[in-house]
């Protein structure tokens, strides 16, 4: 299965869940912000240096979405090299795996709490 099958199947997985147009996008936001900051940190991690030049080359505050394509994409190159859109799309992915792993975890929970299942009032509770 390819990038963008898995990646419609989960969507389709989430929105089963009960997950809105708006919620997705909302999420697609947060993973990238995540993925940015696991590529800035990539990239600190490997040759800080090349982090300075890279800085200086990005867009400060990008008020389009191609200026901050361009950072986005100015990063991964640094950091990853020529598999700069694979690692992207692989991060990408495994994000929306652990959010629709949390959701389907959450929904089962919010399930047995309302079936007064003692376990889940008990975590409920004790998280209140």
């Amino acid at each position: 299965m390819d990038f963008s099958q898995e990646m419609e199947q989960i969507k389709q997985q989430l929105y089963s869940l009960g997950i809105t147009d708006k919620t997705y996008a909302e999420i697609l936001e947060l993973a990238a912000e995540e993925i940015m900051d696991n590529a800035l940190q990539d990239l600190q991690d490997k040759d800080l240096s090349v982090l300075e030049s890279v800085e200086a080359q990005l867009i400060e505050d990008p008020s389009t979405i191609e200026e901050a394509d361009k950072n986005i994409s100015l990063i991964f190159s640094a950091a990853y090299g020529d598999r700069a859109e694979e690692t992207k799309q692989e991060m990408l992915l495994e994000y929306l795996k652990d959010v629709l792993e949390q959701t389907k975890a959450t929904k089962d929970l919010i399930e047995r709490y309302q079936a007064e299942d003692p376990t889940a009032v008990a975590t409920i509770e004790s998280n209140k």
